[in-house]
């Protein structure tokens, strides 16, 4: 069979995205219900913790997408390397997702035209484009955008040996960039100096629903036990608040599902308490402490294979070197 003309193949890929595959999401989480199809994928495709969320979401839920996912003669395909019936694979599909994410942003963060080579943001892009091949790599993306176009050809293919927004910022202060967070940040006073006000969120928006419908599902609440509306509203605001590094160590480090990511994060929360849990996982954060406290998950075998029950035991029993208070009860 001769290859399929590349500019058809996304043509197809992208009226996919925006039609069928919307639908499909559209039916698994409900925030999305207002969305038509151009609007879910420009929402999605320019937020990466929604971009990020659904490709979770996808490899939770590949038997929802099922009818998507079949060759030219009809037959479901189960392997990311084998090619679709649009002449692409799942693992083609998700590096021009992560690529269109990638030129969006560094078109916003750096300017000009990604597809104009001699533009800034176009010699960035044209110096790594072969290696945006991986979902992890979405939350990632701005902090790439610091990092000069001749470093970047330098690194080639060792840019995906850069696994955490950490090593990434390190080698574009290396390379004479300002990484995202180079900024100064002021210390955190003592938690008991700290007022315990509450965190605003805007409940409108796409992240907030992740997380609602999340703490919604059965499988989550049959493992976190009963929770009130108003405890709900309380946990979704302090998810949507944690700091970006935070979000790379616990849920981008292991690649977790929505549904563990909400376990995990509730169970720090009722843990450690609010202000604590501010503290340690929000903005800017103690990100050493968070990093060891992944360390300690690793060394437990806390994967996306994991469920949610014995996740969340696991996670308890690993908050006691947090400085563990008693639990916070949010119910």
């Amino acid at each position: 069979m001769s290859e399929i003309d590349h500019n058809q193949a996304v043509k197809s890929i992208t009226e996919a995205l925006r039609g069928p595959v919307a639908e499909v999401f559209r039916t698994l989480v409900p925030g999305f219900g207002d969305f038509n199809g151009a609007m879910f994928y420009d929402s999605v495709i320019n937020n990466p913790d929604m971009l990020h969320g659904c490709l979770l979401i996808f490899r939770k839920r590949r038997d929802a997408f099922s009818h998507l996912l079949v060759d030219t003669k009809g037959r479901l395909v189960n392997d990311d390397f084998v090619a679709l019936r649009c002449g692409r694979t799942v693992h083609d599909i998700i590096a021009m997702i992560v690529r269109t994410h990638a030129k969006r942003h560094f078109k916003d963060a750096l300017g000009g035209d990604p597809n104009d080579k001699t533009s800034k943001s176009g010699r960035l892009y044209n110096a790594m484009n072969e290696y945006l091949i991986h979902e992890w790599q979405v939350p990632l993306v701005a902090h790439y955008a610091p990092l000069p176009a001749h470093k970047m050809k330098e690194l080639g293919p060792a840019l995906l040996d850069l696994k955490t927004s950490a090593e990434v910022d390190a080698l574009v202060a290396k390379a004479g960039g300002v990484p995202v967070n180079g900024k100064a940040v002021p210390t955190l006073p003592p938690p008991a100096m700290q007022a315990e006000e509450p965190v605003l969120v805007e409940t409108n928006s796409r992240e907030y629903d992740f997380w609602w419908e999340t703490l919604n599902d059965p499988q989550v609440r049959n493992t976190l036990g009963p929770l009130h509306d108003n405890d709900k509203r309380e946990l979704v605001a302090a998810f949507c608040s944690i700091s970006e590094s935070s979000r790379n160590e616990l849920l981008g480090g292991f690649s977790l599902s929505l549904f563990q990511g909400a376990v995990l994060l509730a169970r720090c929360y009722q843990g450690l308490g609010r202000a604590t849990f501010a503290q340690v996982f929000g903005k800017p954060g103690s990100p050493d402490v968070v990093k060891a406290f992944a360390a300690r998950l690793k060394t437990r075998n806390v994967s996306s294979r994991m469920d949610l029950n014995t996740l969340s035991r696991t996670v308890d029993a690993n908050l006691t070197n947090m400085g563990r208070v008693d639990r916070a009860k949010t119910r």
